[in-house]
């Protein structure tokens, strides 16, 4: 065998065994470095939050998306905005209400590239007992040490999930719209297991 074909079939060897690592198991949440954060209008003065307990379970393979797949559990009890009161009320009946649905979850149902390490991916939304599809698109960027960084924005609208009751649905008290920022570290691929 020559060289060049020697050549040839180590580096289809290594993209093969690339492409198994890419999409052979879900990578790892880095909860330390992740993020999701919302912000919710109160009478027009934005109001900061974010979800300190989160799981994702993500399997994303650029060479073929329609194999990838996503989950994203999010533990509702674990908002926080630094105002213990306005906790209580996030979280209570007439909000998230998480004595009854402690978990927000998203699960993709398909996806595809939309290039230059942007995706999208449809599914569907679980939020105080309430399931919505949604689209969220995200970018991947690859980190220092074979990390991978996704990062998503969108918004909610708290009426598609019944969120927010009697006084806070009048006009001009709550925002309907939420803007919500995630931000997943995930840890560098390992090797399949044999």
């Amino acid at each position: 065998m020559n060289h060049c074909k020697l050549l040839k079939t180590v580096l289809v060897g290594l993209a093969a065994l690339a492409s198994q690592w890419a999409c052979g198991a879900p990578r790892t949440l880095l909860p330390a470095e992740s993020r999701i954060d919302f912000v919710v209008k109160e009478m027009g003065v934005p109001v900061q939050g974010t979800f300190k307990r989160f799981e994702s379970t993500l399997d994303i393979d650029p060479a073929n998306p329609a194999r990838s797949s996503a989950q994203l559990k999010i533990d509702v009890g674990s908002l926080s905005t630094g105002t213990d009161e306005a906790d209580a009320i996030a979280v209570g009946a007439d909000w998230l209400d998480k004595g009854h649905t402690p978990y927000a979850l998203f699960k993709s149902q398909s996806f595809r590239s939309l290039g230059g390490g942007r995706f999208e991916a449809r599914g569907q939304l679980a939020l105080h007992n309430r399931a919505r599809d949604l689209v969220l698109q995200f970018v991947s960027a690859e980190q220092a040490g074979g990390k991978t960084l996704i990062t998503s924005d969108f918004v909610i609208r708290r009426s598609e999930f019944g969120i927010g009751a009697g006084e806070w649905n009048e006009a001009g008290v709550v925002a309907e719209e939420i803007p919500v920022k995630v931000r997943l570290m995930l840890a560098a691929p390992t090797a399949p297991s044999k």
